[in-house]
């Protein structure tokens, strides 16, 4: 990428190159009648991707279209939406990294330093604070959030200590605190925000076995529960959840044993708390879970084609009648339609470079 990829016409051009045409099996993404689903999807620039993309679904059979992109921000693994929906966040994921805002249409607002290998970023539910893990030096930093939406200089950052690489940041349901799930840990950190200092205080951790490597956490709608992905044991841990205190219960595996050594990335939960989903990097599988009455237990009830290689990450379309996978080696987005909460067969595939993340 030289930094000159722009968008023009629904055309998306990469490296000042226009988008190649169809290629056996998988779809260019190219322009299409604006819907009200709209997304933005983050890339790894030095994977050809052109940073930060934005387009809406076809209402009727599903497929993105990219209306608009910009490198504006290199290795843009993670983005965000702002509180009121109106600014998106994206970091840089370098050794540099920043933390910036853009309008939705992928204007420019702000951008400051936040550490080293940023891998994401959660948005205070009031609007008031952006909290970013940085992977490569094992911290978790505060950046308040200026007026204009745009971020402010970091006012804290928490080191987790030797050997930590702080995956992911969350807020709980209720704002109360943040979690920080380090993969290098293998511990979940709570903190309690000082909204007028704007630092973290830690209040409780708790470890996990060994070796499990908890990369991701969902809440279930109820605010009780939490299901943790973890990357190097490939299993998920069901947690209650109360007053910021995590209480493991339940493992399964992410995937069926089929000999390949498996590496989850993302888990996301059903809107209404019935089914679980787990992006399967290895076996390329999504691991399809339904969940007890009370969210405290998983069984897998599928695990279908991701559709492409490495899913590293995957999201509900807002309309819950589709999944979607951003397949990192094989530069795909894939949507699988859903039918009582299960994914069928991939319903198709377009091409996005340095896939990281689709946000709706």
């Amino acid at each position: 990428m030289d930094g000159k990829g722009t968008t023009r016409r629904g055309i998306l051009k990469l490296g000042g190159a226009a988008a190649v045409t169809a290629v056996t099996g998988t779809e260019a993404i190219t322009g299409h009648e604006a819907s009200p689903a709209g997304f933005h999807l983050g890339t790894y620039t030095s994977a050809g991707g052109p940073g930060i993309a934005a387009g809406h679904l076809d209402p009727t059979t599903g497929r993105p279209a990219v209306e608009s992109s910009t490198a504006v921000v290199p290795e843009a693994s993670w983005l965000a939406n702002s509180a009121a929906g109106s600014i998106l966040y994206a970091i840089s994921e370098q050794e540099r990294g920043t933390i910036s805002a853009l309008t939705p249409a992928l204007d420019l607002l702000g951008t400051v330093a936040t550490g080293n290998g940023p891998a994401h970023v959660a948005v205070h539910p009031d609007g008031s604070f952006l909290f970013v893990s940085l992977y490569g030096e094992g911290a978790v930093v505060t950046h308040p959030i200026n007026a204009d939406g745009t971020p402010a200089a970091a006012t804290d950052r928490r080191s987790h200590g030797t050997g930590a690489h702080a995956h992911q940041v969350v807020v709980d349901p209720l704002g109360a605190y943040v979690l920080a799930v380090d993969l290098g840990r293998d511990t979940v950190f709570t903190y309690a925000l000082d909204r007028r200092a704007g630092s973290l205080t830690e209040v409780t951790r708790v470890e996990l076995p060994a070796g499990s490597g908890p990369r991701h956490l969902v809440f279930h709608p109820s605010g009780t529960v939490a299901y943790l992905a973890n990357e190097l044991n490939s299993t998920v841990t069901v947690c209650s959840y109360a007053e910021g205190v995590l209480q493991p219960g339940q493992v399964v595996p992410a995937a069926p044993e089929t000999g390949v050594t498996n590496y989850p990335g993302e888990i996301a939960v059903s809107p209404d708390g019935s089914h679980v989903y787990v992006s399967n990097r290895g076996t390329n599988t999504v691991g399809v879970f339904t969940t007890g009455a009370d969210g405290t237990t998983l069984t897998r009830v599928a695990a279908p084609s991701c559709g492409g290689d490495w899913p590293r990450h995957l999201a509900l379309d807002p309309a819950g009648e589709r999944l979607y996978v951003a397949n990192q080696r094989s530069g795909t987005i894939a949507w699988l339609p859903l039918l009582d909460g299960i994914p069928g067969q991939v319903g198709g595939t377009v091409a996005a470079p340095g896939a990281a993340q689709i946000l709706f």
